[in-house]
């Protein structure tokens, strides 16, 4: 029992020293003058909504780049206050180092789908369903189109959206979801002049599994164009419309 309690102990104190070693090391010296802004962007090759070079025109715009203020009175909370406004934004970790540094690491908001209603809204959804607005920079996604109202996009496109974004084949292979007036999605496929009716986006996966396996082992062999529909609504079935030309 003392051999526990005395490992404990150790351990306790080891924690401890640690805790004090970092928050010494961390710790600007006295007086010290900020003399920069270390910025990373994560994802910045896959989404390019948020680069390095916009990040200090932020903080200027806002009077809180702490270039030239003495470290003990730069606010990183403000700091990460200012750039969480930016609704290209998710997160981000703001540290102070020894050496006179203010350091920025900022994750972006990522895209799913290009939601363009016939209501006229034209927007993006991220991967948690919530709007994000249109860019000036392309985002490499399929476009989502039809009667979609916010709350439909957000309860029933972000699970599809994140499974063609997640799925290559998927990604490279849908350009456009369509919503009908009754709820149900088209899928409008780059390759074969076929339409998929997904029915309602229910049972993505499994759903999506099936045309994968029909592509291969059926469209592949009769030829990608012979249907002008093929219906994925109904369970474990495909339904298959011959085309006319």
């Amino acid at each position: 029992m003392i051999k526990k309690l005395s490992i404990i102990f150790l351990l306790l104190g080891l924690a401890c020293y640690f805790i004090a070693a970092v928050t010494v090391l961390n710790k600007p010296e006295e007086g010290l003058v900020c003399n920069g802004v270390e910025v990373w962007v994560n994802d910045s090759l896959q989404t390019g909504f948020i680069q390095k070079r916009d990040v200090i025109p932020m903080l200027n715009s806002q009077k809180c780049n702490p270039t030239g203020k003495k470290m003990d009175a730069v606010k990183l909370n403000r700091i990460e206050q200012v750039l969480l406004k930016n609704p290209y934004i998710e997160d981000v970790t703001s540290y102070k180092t020894p050496g006179g540094k203010v350091c920025l690491r900022i994750r972006q908001r990522l895209p799913i789908l290009h939601v363009m209603s016939t209501d006229g809204e034209d927007y993006y959804l991220d991967r948690a369903g919530r709007k994000m607005p249109k860019s000036s920079y392309y985002a490499d996604l399929a476009v989502a189109t039809g009667h979609i109202t916010l709350q439909y996009a957000r309860r029933n496109l972000t699970l599809l959206g994140k499974y063609i974004q997640d799925h290559p084949f998927w990604h490279d292979q849908i350009q456009q979801i369509n919503v009908l007036d009754d709820g149900e999605v088209e899928l409008v496929p780059r390759v074969g002049e076929h339409i998929i009716l997904l029915g309602y986006p229910t049972d993505v996966e499994g759903k999506l599994d099936r045309m994968k396996e029909f592509y291969t082992e059926g469209l592949n062999k009769v030829g990608w164009n012979k249907y002008s529909q093929i219906n994925l609504k109904y369970n474990n079935l495909i339904i298959c419309k011959k085309n006319k030309k």
